[in-house]
């Protein structure tokens, strides 16, 4: 009986194609890792503008309270209210649904003038987006408070490019002061506004971090 053999061959060397092959692969799997790791981004800068409701506006300029905006926040005048710019100093916030942090600076001062001058003073804004979304604020220089419940369900989230840069924005926030806010802005200037409170509607434009 004659025994059969099978002759192995060796594979054949990559050569310079099949090299160039790997190497492009290779570069493909860099490329890609950062975008799987960008489940979060951060954020290094923008704005987050505020248009106050007309008729919380009318409510406190009727007790003789005025929002002035701290350095740098700035106002400029509506129609029927006012619109002040906060600017984003840093952040953090999921890729796919927003959820996280975004910090500003500046604030405002409520301030009245009656036989001498009450104020309240909000500043160093933190949008918390959660399950709760909110708003907290440093109250007198002194500690972060809660202040206002956030309303996304109208909100429009979005992300664009321009000059190279990544930009989220999360337009038509609903702002409402809560009831610390309120019994603090009560307590300061003797008024008896109801305790929770329309501010208004905030737009945020904020800048993703290299």
């Amino acid at each position: 009986m004659r025994s059969t053999s099978i002759a192995m061959r060796r594979p054949a060397s990559l050569g310079l194609l099949g090299l160039a092959l790997v190497l492009a692969l290779s570069l493909l799997v860099l490329l890609a890792a950062p975008q799987a790791q960008a489940a979060t981004l951060r954020l290094d800068g923008m704005q987050t503008t505020l248009t106050t409701d007309p008729g919380t506006t009318g409510a406190l300029w009727a007790a003789g309270i005025i929002p002035l905006p701290v350095a740098p926040s700035t106002v400029s005048p509506t129609s029927d209210a006012a619109r002040y710019t906060f600017p984003v100093t840093t952040g953090r916030v999921d890729a796919k649904t927003t959820a996280g942090f975004i910090r500003h600076s500046g604030g405002l001062l409520l301030a009245r003038y009656d036989m001498g001058w009450q104020a309240l003073k909000l500043t160093k804004f933190t949008i918390n987006i959660t399950g709760t979304p909110n708003l907290t604020a440093i109250v007198n220089d002194g500690a972060r408070v809660e202040i206002a419940d956030l309303d996304l369900s109208q909100a429009e989230i979005k992300t664009f490019t321009k000059n190279h840069r990544i930009y989220r924005t999360v337009k038509n926030v609903g702002v409402t002061l809560n009831a610390t806010a309120m019994g603090a802005i009560n307590d300061t200037f003797g008024t008896s506004l109801p305790s929770s409170v329309k501010l208004g509607t905030a737009d945020v434009l904020a800048r993703v971090a290299r």
